[in-house]
């Protein structure tokens, strides 16, 4: 085999196994971006639920604290505490 050939193998083998681990270093960090994108997904639907649970029990109280203490309304004006 002459010089050339034998760079030119040489060479085509070096850049084939940049390539194959270029693509597989990429795959991996797309794969690990993806997965952060469904860690923050999970995360928002958590904080989503708890929202929803602090306002469930703050309209709980708030019902309970309106038949504590009634609440007059008219039509003209903002409402007000019965003495």
């Amino acid at each position: 085999m002459s010089r050339a050939a034998k760079f030119t193998l040489g060479a085509s083998i070096v850049t084939t196994v940049s390539i194959v681990t270029g693509v597989h270093y990429l795959q991996i960090r797309e794969r690990q971006t993806m997965y952060k994108g469904v860690e923050r997904d999970e995360q928002r639907q958590r904080e989503k639920a708890q929202r929803m649970a602090d306002l469930r029990r703050n309209q709980e109280r708030e019902k309970e604290l309106r038949s504590i203490q009634p609440m007059h309304t008219s039509p003209d004006s903002e409402p007000k505490r019965l003495a």
